[in-house]
Parts: structure tokens; C-alpha cells; sequence
């Protein structure tokens, strides 16, 4: 203790002898750091840590299995079966989308939310902290006007009352009685659900064939998964002989909630970047290795008198090795600042719901004890070279004035340009990362998202099941607000349809071409399905490839017809012209969960792919007349003549003029939306691309640094070289062949790892290889380019030796 209490003095006294090197060293590890703990605390939060409900490993999601895909969901009469059948589930609930809106206040407002059987909060161990969760017999019809609220919506919409568990609220014209709040923090107060409301099936609910729901269950304690999914294979055969038409070939599979919670996408994107981070640090830990090595160089005498006067090699390590582990606890102290920073500014860059909702971000002690053994290993690391080499000094050679051990000096040139290798290798792989990324990004810009997006805003409008029971009522009211909306001014066009832009499918819907082989309803290929108004073509500027858009004609009592997109074109009618096929389609019937007899719709036109997932989703798909095929709840599309954003308040009081209750959500401009469709590859690609950067500059000043010691070492050779009649450009090149041969062999290096790294973002690329050439090439380039402007100083200089004074010391 009193050796180390010594050696920590000692190391302060040598920091304060150096403040320009400390702080240069402090700021290169607190950066290092500070950039791996805040990485660190969103892969800890999302992959590593335990799921926050009681035994996590026994909830588990269950789906209906067709026979080429791998889940689907669930329809009610087979959920029932399951749920009356099984044996290894201590709980089982349904849950299905439910929103609500809310009137009473100023306007109506749409509360998001989910109904479910009333199992569902016992599955997930949740426990309110006002009133109760549901009761075993309140999922019954007549019995569930009942709503629990998030700790959220309680305290935004009814300023966190204490009192409001037991009163009514109105939940589309209905009276609800809260019946509990949740807690705050928890996966129920970030998700986008506002409420829960018990999960009653209707009478028309009662199908098979109608796939409406997910389904959670959580496994007894003393089943196992294995145990679980055989059972529930063999209700799954046994419903499926029972019922081919919309069983056959379909079985049921489990998956563990906790390996579903986060997208494979997230996964590798938290890995890569945890890596990219990493790999910036070693770089900070190759610079400061370099610079203690130079430091150590000019400590060679004081450590030949600690030699001389008895002092071990053990001793001469541990002293060295405390000073680097000072300078790594000061810079660890500073990278928890940086840390906390870059963690809040990372959340807020993030995309809504782009974390799970059960990710619990912070810098906690877990994150901590991370930092505490960076700060432990980057001490070590940059510190045990120097060390290394202050126990190879030689204590007479070194103790003779005038003289060095030439020995010790060519081992610490060695070992300074293998680290120098070793840091532009890491930079180039980064670099390539980098440029895969930026060129996976630009692709996905460029693509054509099949509408023109100017000038045009979306918003939803939630509509009661119950208030809209018939197709006429829904037609009469949807054409009752474009009337009003397209009397606005400055309004160009309106449509209705079932599922808006870059949102997802709406309906997907399997389908059978007429003359094309039979195959069973329970096996038939899909796309999506939308139902859209006669205006939504013209109103999204979107290109008829054949045939003819719909129309205002194509009404209810006349031929059904449908227009397909491009890609179902390709797929499904390869070297035949679609225009005049059938294809069959089942009935959805309008307001319930329910499917009809096949429809035979004719295919009057191909339109351009539109995107209706992300910007590099191609499905198949379909679109129908809505006057023909009316749903209950749709988006609105407007486009105007001005920025949309000005039109908003126009048209939200042009809808509540038509109905003073219909509830506006998730108005956005479509280019908003294009926006947020990109979001994660964007913020994914900055990050990346400004490790990448950091990871440059740090590799630029490290080789910098030994450029210039090389030349300040061999001050004497250049005179010589330049009395005997060498150039100004024959000592260029001279020092800056040492400096692009190490940058060489760095690239070459680099070339050979970055295949590893290009191959875990293989699925993060579009339309790139990842084994881009052009990226490598690129990325090689800037590199050679800040290695040329990082040797070109120190060359320069070395141009402008005096022989006369080089020479003087001889």
C-alpha cells in the first residue's frame, strides 16, 4: 500500500509536470469512453437486460401458422379452441387494436388502445397503482364497460385526479367506468397505448377464416417451451382436419416474448455501432500509447538511476502502469459527463417507438461498473508498451551522457509504426462501414415511392364500429367529408382510403386468380388490400401503367372492379396482360370481423408500386373501389394548392362541420412521413458516419505524431543527407514514404478486416453489396488523402533542416 500510495503521487506530480499531453490524453478518453458507456447503456437497456415482468422467460406469443409463412394472426373461434384446449398455460388473452375517443372536453379527442380478454395484466404480472386491473368475467358482453388508463393519459388528459377511479368517462358516446391506473415507467406507459378495455366477442366475432388478433399466454412453471409448442402442434392439427376450409395447412407457433421484443434490424444496428465505438477507442488507445512511448524514450535516464539504486522491473511496471491508470480514471470521470449527454441527445433523436417499449435506457450502475472496466482495460492497454519498454532500458548505456540505446530505440520505432498499422487498419474499416451505410441511405432516397408527396397531408379518422354498422351509412359519411373538405380553399383534391402512404398494409388479403389453378382458401397467396375512394390515384399523383384508374361510377351494384399494382402485375400475370383477368377475392364485411363469399373483382388497370410499408417494400397488392368495399375507419389524403400545413385547421373544421365528434390523429405532411419512414437508417448512418470521422481524425493525429518524432530523431541523417547533396524533394520523399508505407500496410490490413464488419450490416444495406467495391475504394481514399496531409507537415519541415545545426551535436 505504501509502494502504491507512492506510485499515485508520483503519477500526479508527473501529470501536472505535462498539463498539454494530460489534457490532450484526458479529452481523447473521455470522448473514447463517453461515446462506448452512452452505446453501451442502449444495447444494455434493449438487449441485455432482463425483460421487467415477473419470470419474463415464461410469456410467450402465440400465432396461427399458415404453411409459407412463418406467423399470422389469429382468428376467434381458433383462439377459443386454444385457450379451452391447452393444458400448459397458466393464463391465455387476445388482444386486438381498440381506439376510442374521448368527448367532454374542447374536442374530441382519439385515445389509442387495446382490447383485451382479461387475463392479459395477469400474463405480464402488472399491478395498478390506482383501483384494479380487470376481473376474471369482465371480457363478457354486458359486463365490459370498464377501461383502464395509462399513468400517461392520466395525467395529460385528467391531470392525474386520484379521484377519477370509480367515475364514467365518454369513450365514443358511451359511457366507461375507470376502473384502474397503471404505473408510470413501465412498458404500458411508453407503448402508443392510452387505454385497455376488456376484449367481448360479438356474435359476428365468431370466425375462423377472420385473422384480427395476437395472442399472449404465459406458460405454467413447470412446462417448458418445447413441452408448449407439441401440445399446442397437436390442436393445431386436430382444428385443421376439423376445419380445411380455413384451417388446412395451418398450425399454431409460440415464440418467447423476450427474443421477439427487439427486430433483428435494432439488434444488429446496436452491435455494429457498439463495435464502431469500440474500435474508435482502441484508436484512442493506440494514440496515447504512442505518446507515452515518445514520453518513455525521454525518461530513458530516470529510469536508469531507478535501476541503478535497486528499483525491480516489477516496480517499474506498476509505476508506469499507475500513471496511464490515472490518466484513464480522469478521462473515465469525463466520459461519464460525455456519456450522459450523448444519451440524452440520442433519445431525443431517436424515432418514435424505435426502442421496445420494455427498453430501459439509463445510465445505471450496470452502465457504470461498464465504464469502470473501459477505464481498467484502455489503462492497460495504452499503458503496458511504455511499460514494456522502460524495463528494457539499458541502465549504463542510458546513464552515459550523450549516448542512447540504439537497441531500445529501434524496438519502440517498431512497435510505434505496428500501432500505427493497426490504427489506420481500424479507421479504414470504419470508413467502409461508413460508406456502405451512406450509400445504402442514398438508395434508399432515391427510391420512387410511387406518389408525389408535395403539397399533401394525411391524418386518420377512427370511427365506432357500432355507430357505422352498414355500408351505405359508412359510403354517405366518408363522401359527406370529402364534399366539405374539397370546399375548402386552397384544397386541390381529397381521398379516402383504408390505409395511408408508407403505413402499412391496412388488409392483407389472400386471393385467387380465375383460371389459374385452384388452391385452397386457407393456402392462397396475398398482398395487401386497400379500399380507396375514386380521387386517391389523382390525389396522390400516382401513374397508371395500363388500363384505367377507378372511377365515380364504379359503385355498389355494379361490376366489381379492382386495379393492381405493378408488382402483382410481374408476379401473378408474367407475359400476359392483367387487364380483364378475375381475381377472387373474399367479401370483407363492412363493421365486422368477418369474411363473405369470394368476390370476382376485374382487373381494369396496373398503377405504379406504391410503398405501403417502408421505402424498400415491393408487395403485391390491390386496390378496390371503397362504394363497393366500405370499412369502417379511414385515412384522409389532401392535397392542396399551398403548403398543407396551412390548410390543417380549414379542414379539420370543414370535418367537424359534417360530425363535431370525429376524432383527427397522426396529421402529418406526407413528406413528414417519408421522413420518419427513413429515421432509423438515418440515425444509424450519422452515427456511423461520425465515429467513422472521429476514428479519421484520431488515426491522422497518431500518425502525425510519429511522423513527426521520426523526423526529430533523425535530424542528424537528413543534414548529412542534405550536406552530401540530397534535395528538398529527395528528403520529402524520403519522409513521406515512411509515412504512406505505414498507411499502406494499415489499408491493407484494413482491407482484410473489413469483410468481417461489412457482413454484419449485410442486412442493414439496400440495394448495396456489402462488399461494395466503390465504398472500399472511397473509403481508402480519404484515408490515404488525410495521411498525405498528415505527413506533409513533418515533411515539409524536415525539408528545412540546416545541415550546419543538425550536424552540430555530432
Amino acid at each position: 500500500m505504501e509502494e502504491l500510495r507512492n506510485n499515485v503521487v508520483f503519477g500526479f506530480r508527473m501529470i501536472r509536470k505535462s498539463p498539454g499531453f494530460a489534457a490532450v490524453a484526458i479529452l481523447t478518453l473521455a470522448l473514447g469512453i463517453g461515446a462506448n458507456t452512452a452505446i453501451f447503456s442502449f444495447v444494455d437497456g434493449v438487449l441485455l437486460k432482463p425483460l421487467p415482468y415477473p419470470n419474463p422467460e415464461q410469456i410467450v406469443e402465440v400465432w396461427e401458422k399458415p404453411s409459407k409463412y412463418d406467423r399470422n394472426g389469429i382468428s376467434t373461434m381458433n383462439f377459443l379452441d386454444w385457450k379451452q384446449q391447452n393444458t400448459v398455460f397458466s393464463a391465455m388473452a387476445a388482444e386486438t387494436g381498440g381506439s376510442f375517443t374521448l368527448t367532454g372536453g374542447e374536442k374530441p379527442l382519439q385515445l389509442r388502445g387495446s382490447r383485451v380478454s382479461a387475463p392479459y395484466f395477469q400474463i405480464f404480472g402488472v399491478q395498478p397503482v390506482l383501483g384494479r386491473t380487470f376481473a376474471k368475467d369482465e371480457d363478457q358482453l354486458g359486463k365490459n364497460q370498464v377501461v383502464v388508463l395509462s399513468h400517461r393519459i392520466w395525467e395529460s388528459q385528467f391531470g392525474g385526479d386520484p379521484h377519477l377511479v370509480g367515475q364514467s368517462i365518454m369513450l365514443d358516446g358511451r359511457p366507461y367506468t375507470v376502473i384502474g391506473i397503471l404505473p408510470a415507467g413501465t412498458r404500458f406507459d411508453r407503448e402508443w397505448q392510452d387505454i385497455w378495455t376488456p376484449l367481448a366477442f360479438q356474435p359476428q366475432d365468431m370466425t375462423r377464416d377472420f385473422h384480427w388478433m395476437r395472442a399472449w399466454a404465459r406458460l405454467k412453471p413447470d412446462v417448458t417451451f418445447a413441452m408448449a409448442q407439441q401440445q399446442m402442434n397437436g390442436i393445431g392439427e386436430r382444428i385443421a382436419k376439423a376445419y380445411p376450409e380455413s384451417n388446412k395447412g395451418w398450425g399454431v407457433r409460440l415464440d418467447r416474448h423476450q427474443d421477439r421484443v427487439v427486430n433483428n434490424s435494432l439488434r444488429q444496428s446496436l452491435w455494429v455501432l457498439l463495435a464502431a465505438v469500440g474500435a474508435v477507442l482502441l484508436i484512442g488507445c493506440v494514440n496515447l500509447a504512442n505518446l507515452l512511448l515518445v514520453r518513455a524514450s525521454a525518461r530513458d535516464r530516470e529510469v536508469a538511476v531507478r535501476t541503478a539504486i535497486g528499483a525491480s522491473s516489477g516496480q517499474l511496471l506498476r509505476q508506469f502502469l499507475t500513471e496511464s491508470l490515472l490518466l484513464a480514471s480522469f478521462g473515465g470521470c469525463a466520459g461519464v459527463l460525455v456519456a450522459f449527454g450523448a444519451m440524452r441527445l440520442l433519445k431525443l433523436a431517436l424515432p418514435p417507438f424505435y426502442l421496445p417499449a420494455e427498453a430501459a435506457v439509463s445510465l445505471d450502475v450496470r452502465a457504470l461498473f461498464f465504464t469502470a472496466a473501459l477505464i481498467l482495460v484502455t489503462g492497460v492497454l495504452f499503458g503496458i508498451a511504455p511499460a514494456l519498454q522502460a524495463m528494457r532500458v539499458h541502465p549504463i548505456e542510458s546513464l552515459k551522457e550523450g549516448t542512447r540505446s540504439a537497441t531500445t530505440s529501434a524496438a519502440g520505432r517498431r512497435l510505434r509504426s505496428i500501432l500505427i498499422v493497426c490504427e489506420v487498419a481500424l479507421a479504414f474499416i470504419l470508413l467502409t462501414g461508413a460508406g456502405l451505410l451512406l450509400h445504402s441511405f442514398y438508395q434508399l432516397q432515391q427510391v420512387d415511392p410511387g406518389f408525389d408527396s408535395t403539397n399533401v397531408v394525411t391524418m386518420w379518422l377512427p370511427m365506432d364500429e357500432k355507430q357505422y354498422s352498414n355500408g351505405d351509412q359508412i359510403n354517405g359519411y366518408y363522401q359527406q367529408i370529402l364534399d366539405r373538405v374539397g370546399s375548402v380553399p386552397g384544397v386541390r383534391n381529397g381521398a379516402i382510403s383504408s390505409a395511408l402512404p408508407l403505413s402499412g398494409w391496412g388488409y392483407g388479403m389472400p386471393f385467387q386468380i380465375e383460371g389459374k389453378p385452384v388452391v385452397d382458401i386457407s393456402n392462397r397467396p396475398g398482398g395487401f388490400f386497400k379500399m380507396v375512394s375514386a380521387s386517391y390515384f389523382p390525389s396522390l399523383s400516382m401513374h397508371l401503367r395500363r388500363g384505367r384508374g377507378l372511377s365515380e361510377s364504379d359503385r355498389q351494384g355494379t361490376a366489381p372492379v379492382m386495379v393492381i399494382n405493378q408488382t402483382m402485375a410481374d408476379k401473378y400475370f408474367k407475359n400476359e396482360n392483367p387487364i380483364g383477368k378475375r381475381v377472387l377475392v373474399q367479401q370483407i364485411v363492412p363493421a365486422k370481423h368477418e369474411l363473405g363469399k369470394d368476390v370476382p373483382w376485374q382487373v381494369v388497370g396496373v398503377v405504379a408500386d406504391e410503398k405501403v410499408g417502408d421505402l424498400d417494400d415491393s408487395s403485391p397488392g390491390m386496390y378496390v373501389p371503397m362504394a363497393q368495399s366500405p370499412t369502417v375507419g379511414a385515412g384522409l389524403v389532401v392535397r392542396g394548392a399551398i403548403d398543407p400545413s396551412q390548410l390543417v385547421k380549414s379542414v379539420e373544421h370543414a370535418i367537424w362541420g359534417v360530425n363535431k365528434n370525429q376524432a383527427l390523429t397522426d396529421i402529418k405532411t406526407l413528406e413528414q412521413v417519408k421522413s420518419e419512414s427513413l429515421g432509423g437508417n438515418r440515425l444509424r448512418t450519422y452515427l456511423l458516419a461520425t465515429f467513422a470521422g472521429l476514428a479519421l481524425l484520431l488515426a491522422a493525429i497518431g500518425l502525425f505524431g510519429v511522423i513527426s518524432y521520426t523526423v526529430r530523431q533523425r535530424l542528424q541523417e537528413l543534414g548529412l543527407r542534405a550536406a552530401l547533396g540530397a534535395s528538398s524533394f529527395n528528403l520529402l520523399q524520403l519522409v513521406l514514404k515512411s509515412g504512406l508505407g505505414l498507411t499502406g500496410a494499415g489499408l491493407l490490413l484494413g482491407i482484410a478486416g473489413s469483410f468481417g464488419l461489412t457482413q454484419l450490416l449485410a442486412s442493414l444495406l439496400f440495394e448495396v453489396s456489402p462488399r461494395d467495391p466503390y465504398s472500399m475504394i472511397a473509403a481508402g481514399l480519404v484515408l490515404a488523402t488525410v495521411a498525405v496531409a498528415a505527413c506533409l507537415l513533418p515533411a515539409l519541415r524536415a525539408t528545412r533542416v540546416d545541415p550546419m545545426v543538425a550536424l552540430r551535436y555530432e
